[in-house]
């Protein structure tokens, strides 16, 4: 007999938090909705099937997660792979833009408004669900296009990408300082769907695109944050794709293309630069024959890690050699990899988060072996095509979010 069972809780008023249980036992569909401190209300369906009461069960689930209810449980309890929170970002939008609070009780997250004109910035509660909204785009002539969100090393300020500004926004003050900007075919040729601000692991170093094609490193931002480095994004027939800074600080890899940056099956090749920061130099150069959708490194700066823009992957790179030394192979097409949307290492490098279709598949970073306790459950949507993919800093936590607009956390 089918047996499924999950209970929301809706804070959006901390004073008064409602609970609504959803429960399929064989073909009964109960459902139970109750304020804290008060009796529940109990409504029992008969469904024609198990199926059907199965099919009803999710629908349920999502409308109610649409409505701003969130699976929550306590995360110190969690077994493996348990989901610690189950949320819907609001106004209907993707959930991509987000972050992980270093400590793992927060999210930040970035949603875009209709059409996206409008833009708003939320923090959620990991442990309770509960949001709060903390920044509000107005609604003007040009759409506004979050593109990143990131927390600071303490938790304390956000930064966000939006269009082809990255700006720096406390909210205990809700004062905004521009980091970087430029615009467009105007004064550089960086596109923002592709080019983002990020940070090493310990969030010391940011990466940014400024107006001028320049491509900076600030340091601490509770500081000056003055430039620990800078260069031209400019190449001779070419331009910056994609960028990104190792975990340790000190490499940073920037993707240069010939063809356009607006079509993913370009056959141009593509070459990635490996910058030793530090030194202020190129140390490696890594063709590739397809531009990535994202790069990166892995935990230990061994390896520079990428996956096409066709949503394959990923690969990884050796930063010695430039030679390719894994990939994930599509399980039935011999000349496709794997769907990979987004990725993330956990901070000690043992495991790798990789965003599929519906989910977040969990791998041994050495064996590249999935963990069934992440196993994705058939016909439940999840997070759809999965593009943002966070651990948080102890490795304890996994934040998955996509084109569903859900956000689900899993213990690590």
């Amino acid at each position: 007999m089918t047996s499924l069972d999950t209970t929301m809780r809706s804070s959006a008023d901390p004073a008064k938090v409602r609970f609504y249980r959803i429960a399929v036992e064989g073909s009964r569909l109960i459902r139970s909705a109750w304020t804290e401190g008060r009796r529940p209300r109990e409504t029992v369906t008969e469904c024609a099937s198990e199926p059907e009461a199965e099919r009803e069960f999710e629908k349920q689930c999502w409308k109610k997660l649409r409505e701003g209810f969130a699976c929550v449980a306590d995360a110190a309890q969690a077994a493996r792979g348990a989901v610690v929170l189950d949320v819907k970002v609001p106004n209907r939008c993707w959930a991509e833009a987000f972050d992980l609070s270093p400590d793992g009780r927060t999210l930040a997250v970035g949603t875009m408004l209709k059409d996206a004109y409008g833009a708003e910035i939320h923090l959620i509660d990991v442990g309770t669900g509960h949001r709060r909204l903390i920044h509000t785009e107005p609604v003007g002539d040009r759409q506004t296009f979050v593109h990143a969100v990131h927390f600071d090393a303490g938790g304390e300020h956000v930064v966000y990408a939006l269009n082809e500004e990255t700006r720096l926004f406390n909210p205990a003050s809700g004062q905004t300082r521009v980091l970087a900007r430029y615009r467009e075919f105007q004064d550089a040729h960086f596109n923002s769907f592709r080019v983002r601000p990020s940070w090493d692991a310990a969030r010391r170093r940011l990466l940014l695109f400024d107006t001028g094609d320049r491509v900076r490193i600030v340091g601490t931002l509770d500081q000056d944050g003055n430039d620990v480095f800078a260069t031209s994004g400019e190449r001779p027939s070419m331009r910056c794709w994609a960028g990104a800074l190792s975990p340790s600080g000190k490499l940073m890899a920037l993707c240069f293309t010939k063809g356009s940056r607006y079509k993913d099956d370009d056959p141009e090749v593509t070459e990635v630069e490996i910058w030793d920061i530090d030194r202020r130099k190129v140390v490696r150069r890594i063709p590739m024959d397809r531009k990535p959708h994202s790069i990166g490194f892995d935990p230990a700066d061994t390896l520079l890690v990428a996956n096409p823009e066709s949503h394959e992957g990923p690969r990884a790179y050796s930063l010695e050699t430039g030679e390719l030394v894994w990939h994930f192979p599509h399980p039935f097409l011999a000349d496709r990899g794997a769907t990979c949307y987004g990725w993330a290492y956990s901070p000690d490098g043992s495991t790798l988060a990789i965003g599929r279709r519906g989910d977040t598949d969990v791998v041994d970073a050495v064996t590249r072996h999935s963990d069934p306790a992440f196993a994705h459950r058939p016909g439940d949507l999840g997070t759809g095509r999965t593009y943002t993919v966070r651990i948080s800093a102890d490795g304890t936590l996994v934040a998955s979010g996509g084109d569903t607009g859900r956000i689900i956390v899993r213990k690590l």
